[in-house]
């Protein structure tokens, strides 16, 4: 299965008086318009997943909203698997189940830290990977094995490079 991990785009900074229910803490207007530059990217050189699964936090499922706007990949659902702490072990129980149910080829999750980096972690048999805000990471993975091959790692500053 090809997975794409992104990690949501830049959000304003913490702020519990702002936010005080930090799930609903939004992207920055920067963080927009660079995921949207990178986003717009990707169908020249990834084919799109059959699915996309988010975290239904306020960063993350606009992050996913604009990557479906600019590449036409699928609308997002909601996975809280990508919310909670639960660790590598459920979301790959969740991609296991839905690989096995609906035969995809190619998921993309958009998620946070430091879920996505432990996932990561875990895929790639320990070694360390930073996702930065806006990241994307693409990976082989062989589901019943819970193993990957990092196959391309885009960091979010490539859309400010001419």
């Amino acid at each position: 299965m090809r997975l794409i991990v992104i990690r949501h785009a830049k959000a304003k900074d913490r702020d519990p008086n702002a936010w005080p229910d930090d799930t609903m803490r939004p992207l920055t207007k920067g963080g927009r318009r660079d995921f949207a530059r990178l986003a717009a990217r990707l169908p020249s050189w990834l084919e799109p997943p059959s699915a996309v699964l988010s975290s239904g936090w306020v960063r993350a499922w606009d992050t996913a909203a604009i990557l479906a706007n600019e590449t036409g990949w699928p609308e997002a659902v909601r996975e809280t698997t990508l919310e909670t702490e639960g660790g590598p072990a459920a979301v790959t129980a969740t991609l296991r189940m839905l690989r096995s149910r609906e035969a995809q080829q190619s998921v993309a999750i958009v998620g946070h830290e430091p879920s996505l980096g432990e996932l990561l972690s875990h895929l790639l048999g320990g070694a360390m990977v930073e996702l930065r805000k806006g990241a994307i990471a693409v990976l082989d993975v062989d589901a019943a094995e819970g193993r990957g091959t990092l196959r391309a790692l885009v960091p979010p500053e490539a859309v400010r490079r001419p």
